[in-house]
């Protein structure tokens, strides 16, 4: 059960503190600069960062870009990172055991990377070999997406499904070797695009086509009634927000906020709404409102994603670390859609599998003290769902899967 924030009007300005943290290393580890946080909404920091206790980990120093990180919740988890510089995929086991995870063929630039909602891990390829959004199983590439209307990508960035399992990506032209646009075979700008596996370029849309300069990062609000795409044109640095239709339709795309310290490159949701972006100074924190609630400020940061038990990880990448965070508030991926049948006296709940870590659970009655029991009941998998059937009864009853 999740509930989005709505815009607020006339809030208060806050007072921008600085708070400094000690950097704790680890055997065969290496600290990053001195962190520290700038608070800007005292009570909204305190919900989601422990200022006390809190230390940023250096998991990896890779004299490389850093891009794309995504956590895999199987095996025990561990993170997989896009080392662009030596173009392949890293595998992090935490804190610090760094592999090759996947060296694909030269310029290929893996750059964004996502689990779907089977925990299948998809990727955009940015570089001249590349410019495709591919699944990759056992380090073999499918690819799902190469052109949409006939048409060629520049180079796509950074990709994110939406519940009814549509993939929305970025094409912001980095990398590609292509040209500006317009080019002959390829789009008529950079741009977002939607597709529906496994007939991707039959299914591709592009969503949108103006009013953007360069589409970089994005990510959905907790109920998908947003989304949130970063520009990086060097001149503007911004992050625009735009409301999705049930139809999947976009409108709005006006200013959610500006990053002033470079580029809000990657961006991602937690599970009350905000938007934590990465920046050139670390990453910035906005409320659903589009204020500033505060900055980690260490280093310059390419792009994060929510990882570790719970999703309560925060991890970032840029040039040359991947560090770690713990945070007090889940990030998205630690929420999955939940859908119901009723038939006669019989409720039969579904939802993707495999689920890592997640339970369904119930609660007699919603509140701020709600009590939360997982359902003792048999799961089976049909169709690559999980099913769960149960007898209905008279009494209110509330469910909802979560880790």
């Amino acid at each position: 059960m999740i509930s989005s924030s709505k815009p607020q009007i006339g809030r208060p300005a806050f007072r921008s503190v600085l708070f400094a943290v000690a950097i704790v290393s680890f055997a065969g580890m290496h600290p990053v600069q001195g962190a520290t946080f700038q608070i800007n909404d005292p009570d909204e920091f305190s919900r989601i960062i422990d200022t006390t206790n809190a230390v940023v980990t250096t998991n990896a120093v890779i004299n490389s870009w850093l891009e794309g990180p995504v956590w895999i919740p199987s095996d025990g988890g561990y993170l997989v990172f896009c080392d662009q510089g030596n173009n392949r995929l890293k595998k992090l086991v935490p804190p610090g055991t760094v592999t090759d995870y996947l060296q694909p063929p030269a310029n290929t630039l893996y750059n964004g990377t996502i689990l779907d909602a089977h925990e299948r891990l998809l990727a955009v390829a940015a570089g001249s070999a590349g410019l495709r959004v591919v699944m990759i199983t056992n380090g073999v590439e499918e690819v799902l997406a190469t052109t949409c209307n006939g048409l060629r990508f520049y180079s796509p960035n950074d990709l994110v499904e939406k519940s009814d399992g549509t993939i929305w990506f970025t094409d912001p032209g980095y990398n590609g070797g292509v040209g500006n646009p317009p080019q002959p075979g390829f789009q008529p700008s950079y741009g977002v695009y939607q597709f529906t596996p496994p007939d991707g370029d039959a299914t591709c849309v592009p969503v949108i086509t103006s009013g953007i300069s360069r589409p970089n990062g994005l990510c959905f609000s907790p109920d998908e009634s947003r989304l949130y795409v970063a520009d990086t044109e060097w001149n503007r640095h911004r992050i625009l927000v735009y409301d999705v239709s049930p139809s999947n339709t976009l409108s709005g795309g006006t200013v959610f906020a500006n990053i002033d310290n470079g580029a809000p490159d990657g961006i991602r949701c937690d599970v009350d709404g905000r938007v934590w972006s990465s920046a050139g100074d670390g990453v910035h924190i906005f409320a659903p409102d589009g204020h500033l609630i505060g900055k980690i400020l260490f280093n310059k940061t390419a792009n994060l994603c929510f990882g570790g038990p719970e999703y309560k990880t925060l991890y970032m990448t840029g040039q040359p670390v991947v560090a770690s965070i713990p945070v007090l508030v889940a990030g998205i991926p630690s929420v999955k859609k939940l859908d119901y049948h009723m038939a006669g006296d019989t409720l039969t709940f579904s939802w993707p599998a495999p689920s890592t870590g997640f339970e369904l659970s119930q609660a007699s009655a919603l509140g701020e003290d709600t009590i939360w029991t997982n359902v003792n009941a048999s799961i089976i998998v049909s169709n690559d769902q999980n099913q769960v059937t149960l007898e209905t009864t008279n009494a209110a009853a509330y469910y909802r899967l979560r880790l």
